[in-house]
């Protein structure tokens, strides 16, 4: 194994650990402007983990995807929700159901219950056990910032950490999906982020805010 291969490898292995630090962060952010700026963070690591795991794998579109993931994930849409948050001039705190430390330790249970359910598995699909780990707990906050968070922009953001753990998830088990396959993903997630800032100002401009949980007054 050749110096890059080495440090690639060091990389992977360590990176989980960041993963795992972004997961508490935005779970602890009490402003969304932060958890944006996390989730772009997130995914610039997510972007090394591909560039490192090509590089030890030896595949070229494995930087191609590094590429788009870099463009769309770590610049693009985190730039177009700070400017939803910009446009939508409303209170910018998360405007979440749980307090931050219930928050973060919600958080670190999910992190603790991810390492539990991917023990028995990670033998059988291969990769690092602290990635398959790292993915799972993506997933689960991801779902968790759904469910826990009142604005329609946070929302969005926990859709987007769940994307990321989807995404780590097939990179580290098969080294992710045909290059043709990721490019309308990613291209789907671009489209669909666009899609719900549009509807986070039909929101806004309907109700004159864009809390969904103010919405359930409309129910018959």
């Amino acid at each position: 194994m050749g110096l890059f291969e080495t440090a690639a490898a060091k990389a992977l292995a360590s990176s989980g650990v960041f993963l795992f630090m972004t997961v508490l962060l935005i779970a602890a952010a009490k402003r969304t402007s932060t958890c944006i700026a996390l989730f772009s963070v997130q995914s610039l690591v997510i972007t090394a983990q591909i560039v490192a795991a090509s590089g030890m794998h030896h595949l070229r579109e494995g930087f191609a995807i590094a590429a788009l993931v870099l463009i769309v994930k770590v610049i693009a849409i985190p730039y177009a929700l700070h400017r939803i948050v910009e446009e939508l001039k409303v209170p910018r705190d998360v405007s979440s159901s749980t307090s931050s430390s219930q928050s973060v330790f919600i958080a670190a249970g999910l992190i603790l219950l991810s390492f539990f359910a991917v023990r028995p598995y990670a033998g059988v699909l291969g990769g690092d056990q602290a990635m398959l780990a790292a993915s799972v707990a993506l997933v689960l906050t991801g779902g968790f910032l759904m469910i826990s968070r009142k604005k329609a922009l946070m929302q969005v953001v926990g859709l987007l950490v769940l994307d990321n753990g989807i995404f780590l998830a097939a990179l580290t088990t098969t080294f992710g999906m045909p290059l043709v396959i990721e490019i309308g993903i990613v291209f789907d997630l671009l489209m669909g982020v666009f899609l719900m800032g549009l509807f986070v100002f039909r929101i806004r401009d309907t109700f004159n805010h864009a809390d969904v949980s103010k919405m359930r007054r409309l129910r018959g």
